[in-house]
């Protein structure tokens, strides 16, 4: 008897018709698989559907972006069904570290296979997150990706990247890197807690960062004048942002980072909630995902 797959699709990632997606799907799992297939309709089901039909499948996958993969990993954690990903969105940092590409076929036929992996997981505060999380600069991104109708891509990326820099102070951050004060940043521009190395579209924050060693990266860029930034944004590209003196990391099991006044923080670029006490922690060997045999 084969094995029964449910894939859940959100219909707002890529540019496919939805329908002929679903009917490819169908199709070619069948071959090794017993398929089923749920469109999302509002943000936050998929996570609801996972948790509704666990008990009737024996894995599970997801066509969408980090949003998408992020609400249907969370009802996986700790959990012994894996979960497939087929990227659907302009990012895909979660999906690029785990090497699946974006071409449908490839990434089908990766979920065909079902070789297993498990990576580890984070945790800001009250949400999980399973490739970057962070404060300032990329957090205040991620709130206007989720605010504005802008669409998504790399044109929105910089518009929001730049606005956010003139307009976003420099924070005081207090920083107590497991359960040991560090150090006290009078600017910072951004801190991420990251799980894999990068953003998404080859932007690495975190170029050491290990997505299986039960830690998480953190890593500090302080405030630096607009020259500065456009010197070093190459480095962001080339996985050599660590050279950069603004630049510092650490590898965390926990953090707490307290600031003055609130800051909004999100998680796999959704958009979190406002606090001054941050509260990072790593959940190791977590999640059970299906990757190719390059990763």
């Amino acid at each position: 008897m084969k094995e029964r797959i449910l894939v859940v699709v959100n219909p707002k990632s890529g540019k496919l018709n939805k329908g002929d997606l679903c009917a490819y799907l169908r199709s070619e799992l069948s071959e090794v698989y017993s398929p089923e297939i749920i469109t999302t309709s509002y943000k936050g089901e998929g996570n609801e559907i996972i948790q509704r039909y666990y008990d009737d499948f024996d894995l599970f996958a997801i066509f969408g972006g980090d949003g998408s993969i992020n609400e249907t990993a969370r009802a996986l954690l700790y959990k012994d069904k894996p979960l497939g990903i087929i990227p659907g969105g302009s990012g895909n940092g979660l999906a690029r570290g785990l090497k699946i590409p974006p071409h449908i076929p490839t990434a089908v036929e990766i979920l065909k296979k079902k070789r297993v992996k498990v990576i580890d997981a984070g945790q800001i505060n009250d949400d999980y997150f399973f490739n970057i999380a962070g404060i300032g600069l990329d957090a205040w991104i991620a709130k206007d990706f989720n605010e504005k109708p802008l669409g998504r891509g790399i044109p929105p990326y910089v518009l929001y990247a730049f606005t956010n820099y003139i307009k976003m102070p420099p924070f005081l951050a207090e920083v107590f890197l497991d359960g040991q004060k560090r150090q006290i940043v009078p600017g910072a521009l951004l801190i991420t807690f990251s799980n894999f190395k990068e953003w998404g579209g080859n932007t690495y924050i975190a170029p050491h960062a290990q997505p299986d060693d039960g830690l998480l990266d953190f890593c500090l860029i302080e405030s630096l004048s607009f020259p500065s930034i456009v010197l070093n944004l190459p480095k962001l590209f080339t996985k050599r942002i660590d050279k950069v003196k603004y630049y510092t990391t650490h590898q965390i099991g926990e953090v707490v980072v307290q600031t003055p006044e609130p800051q909004i923080y999100h998680y796999d670029g959704e958009k979190g909630k406002w606090a001054s006490t941050i509260k990072v922690k790593a959940h190791p060997l977590s999640l059970r995902v299906i990757v190719p045999e390059s990763f």
